[in-house]
C-alpha cells in the first residue's frame, strides 16, 4: 500500500558550501507492508546523502530507501497558485479599465463632432430657432464636459500604470519561483512492513547544495574615561537557493567544510629543470601587485545631546546569541528560536555572538608611502571561538570608517585592525643629503642617501608610534648597499631593509628620526630603482 506522507523541515546545519536538513512527518498505518512516498524534495538535494529513520506507536521494520526524480504537470507550490491567480486578478482590472478608457474617449469624439456641426447652429441662428444664450450654453456645456472626460481619462492612464507595475513585479515574483521550483522534484520512497498498527513518525535527513553561510562582524571602538573597548559582533549571512523554504526551524551554522574533508592530499612528483626565458610583466602589472593602505577618514563624534530632565534611561534591546560548541576541528554555533529562511537564495542574516575585548591602540605611519598616520588596535581573541575569515565593518564610535577583512583567527590569536587617520599626529619625510663620491680615479661609484623623518603629537594625550620605512635591497652582487646610520636605532631591522622604530610621543612633544643608505657599485653598471 503506498501513503504519502508529508514533511516539513525541522532542523538544518548549514556548512559554508552545503547544508544538511532533517525534515519531519507522521502517518497512520495498519499491519503490512507499505511504501511510504516523501515528495517535494529539492533537486539541490545530494541523493547519495538521504537517510530514514522513524519512531512511533507502530512496530515497524525499514527494509529500503530509494530517491527517484518526479515530474509534476505544474509546478507544486501554494506561493506558485498565488501569484497566477494574483495576476489573472491584475489582468481583469487592466481590461476593465481598458473599457472605460474606451468609453470615455468615445464620449469624446461624440463632443467633438457635435462642436464640428457649427454650420447646423449658426443656421439655426439665424432662422431664429434659437437664441444667442442658448448656443453660449451649448458651448460651456461642450467645454465643461470634455474637461471632466478628460480628467477621467487622466485617472484611468494612473490607475492603469500603478496596476501595469503591481503586474509586471508579481511576473517577476512568479518567474524567480518557477526557476527556483523547477517542475522536476526529489521524492524519498521506504518499504517498510508494519508489524503492528498504529502512527509512525518519518525522518529524512540528506544533503543539499546551493546553501552556505559567510560570516560578517561588525567591530567598534568606544573610548570612555582613558579606557578603550572594541565590541564584536558577528553575524551569519545564510543563503539557499534550492527552492525549499525553512520555515520554523532550528538552525545550526558550522565552520566545518565537508567539500575539503574527502580525500587527504597527495604529493606530487616534483621536477627541477633548466629554466626558460618568460616574457617580462608590464610594469603596471608589477605595480598591481603591491599593497597599498587606504587613508580612511574619521570624523569625531564625542559631543552627545543633552539628556531631557528627569528622562528615563533608555533600555538597550538585547541580542539574542548562538551558542558556540565545539567538537574537533570545528564549531558549530546554534542559533536560538526559530528561524525562516526562504528557498530563493535571499540573505538572512542572524546573530552569533557579541563580545567586549580590550585593545592595545597605537599608531602606525609609513611615511615613504603616505603622510596620514594610521590609529591601530591589536585584539587577543579571548571569545572562546575562532574568528572565521570575513568583511568587517569598522566604527570609532559612531561613526562608520569602511570595511576590511579578517582573516582566521584561533581562540587565543591575535587580530590587527586599522581604525582610520590620526589627523592630530603629523608625520613628514624629507630627503636631506645625497652624495656622490667624484673622485675619478675609481672604478666604483658612491651614493649615499639620508633621510629625515620629523614626527609631532598635537593629542592632549601621550601616543606610542611605530614608523615603519625602508632602504633598497641588492639582487645582483656588484650592487652593494648598507645602511651607514640610524638615530635612533631602530627596534627592528628585516633581512628585507624594513626599518622600524617605536616611539613614545608626549602630548605636544616631537621627535625626530634619521638614517642613512650608501650604494655602492661599478661605474660602467646602470642600475635602476633607486628612485624614492
Amino acid at each position: 500500500m503506498e501513503i504519502p506522507v508529508e514533511t516539513t523541515v525541522a532542523n538544518v546545519v548549514v556548512y559554508p558550501d552545503r547544508a544538511r536538513v532533517t525534515s519531519h512527518g507522521r502517518c497512520d498505518l495498519a499491519e503490512g507492508s507499505h511504501q511510504l512516498v516523501v515528495g517535494e524534495l529539492p533537486l539541490a538535494l545530494e541523493p547519495d546523502s538521504v537517510r530514514a529513520s522513524g519512531a512511533g506507536s507502530a512496530r515497524v521494520r525499514l527494509r529500503s530507501v530509494d530517491v527517484q526524480r518526479r515530474h509534476y504537470a505544474v509546478a507544486p507550490s501554494a506561493e506558485v497558485a498565488g501569484l497566477e491567480r494574483k495576476i489573472e486578478e491584475l489582468q481583469l482590472s487592466l481590461r476593465t479599465l481598458a473599457d472605460r478608457q474606451a468609453v470615455k474617449q468615445a464620449s469624446i469624439n461624440h463632443l467633438n463632432g457635435m462642436r464640428e456641426a457649427t454650420s447646423e447652429y449658426a443656421r439655426g441662428l439665424a432662422r431664429g430657432r434659437s437664441t444667442i444664450d442658448e448656443q453660449t450654453s451649448l458651448i460651456r456645456f461642450f467645454e465643461e464636459e470634455e474637461i471632466r472626460l478628460r480628467a477621467d481619462l487622466r485617472q484611468v492612464d494612473e490607475e492603469q500604470r500603478g496596476l501595469k507595475d503591481q503586474l509586471v513585479k508579481v511576473q517577476a515574483d512568479l518567474d524567480q519561483i518557477r526557476s527556483a521550483r523547477p517542475r522536476q522534484r526529489y521524492e524519498v520512497r521506504l518499504e517498510i512492513e508494519a508489524l503492528s498498527a498504529g502512527d509512525f513518525g518519518v525522518e529524512i535527513t540528506y544533503v543539499v547544495g546551493r546553501a552556505g553561510w559567510r560570516p560578517l562582524y561588525d567591530m567598534r571602538l568606544r573610548e570612555t574615561n582613558g579606557s578603550a573597548v572594541v565590541a564584536v559582533s558577528s553575524l551569519a549571512e545564510i543563503t539557499q537557493d534550492t527552492g525549499q523554504d525553512w520555515t520554523a526551524v532550528k538552525l545550526s551554522v558550522s565552520t566545518a567544510r565537508p567539500a575539503l574533508n574527502q580525500r587527504m592530499p597527495e604529493l606530487k612528483p616534483w621536477f627541477v629543470d633548466v629554466l626558460q626565458p618568460q616574457p617580462r610583466l608590464y610594469k603596471a602589472q608589477m605595480a598591481a601587485k603591491s599593497v597599498r593602505m587606504d587613508a580612511l577618514e574619521m570624523v569625531a563624534a564625542d559631543e552627545a545631546p543633552p539628556m531631557a530632565a528627569m528622562a528615563p534611561a533608555p533600555v538597550v534591546a538585547e541580542v539574542e546569541m548562538a551558542q558556540a560548541e565545539e567538537s574537533g576541528t570545528a564549531v558549530t554555533f546554534r542559533v536560538s528560536g526559530d528561524v525562516d529562511i526562504p528557498g530563493d537564495g535571499t540573505p538572512k542574516k542572524t546573530a552569533l555572538g557579541h563580545y567586549d575585548l580590550t585593545p592595545v591602540l597605537d599608531f602606525l605611519a609609513v611615511p615613504r608611502h603616505t603622510d596620514a598616520v594610521y590609529r591601530r588596535a591589536k585584539l587577543n581573541n579571548a571569545t572562546g571561538a575562532p574568528l572565521l575569515p570575513g568583511v568587517i565593518n569598522l566604527y570609532v564610535g559612531e561613526e562608520f570608517i569602511g570595511q576590511n577583512r579578517i582573516g582566521y583567527t584561533p581562540s587565543g590569536g591575535d587580530v590587527e585592525l586599522i581604525l582610520g587617520v590620526e589627523e592630530r599626529i603629523t608625520v613628514k619625510r624629507e630627503l636631506i643629503r645625497r652624495e656622490v663620491d667624484k673622485r675619478l680615479l675609481r672604478d666604483q661609484r658612491q651614493v649615499v642617501y639620508g633621510y629625515e623623518i620629523k614626527l609631532e603629537n598635537l593629542l592632549t594625550s601621550a601616543a606610542n608610534v611605530t614608523v615603519q620605512d625602508q632602504y633598497p635591497v641588492s639582487r645582483h652582487d656588484q650592487i652593494k648597499v648598507r645602511l651607514d646610520r640610524a638615530v635612533p636605532e631602530p627596534v627592528e631591522h628585516t633581512d628585507m631593509h624594513i626599518l622600524k622604530w617605536q616611539l613614545a610621543l608626549a602630548s605636544g612633544e616631537k621627535k625626530t628620526i634619521q638614517f642613512e643608505y650608501q650604494v655602492e657599485h661599478p661605474r660602467a653598471l646602470p642600475i635602476a630603482g633607486l628612485a624614492d
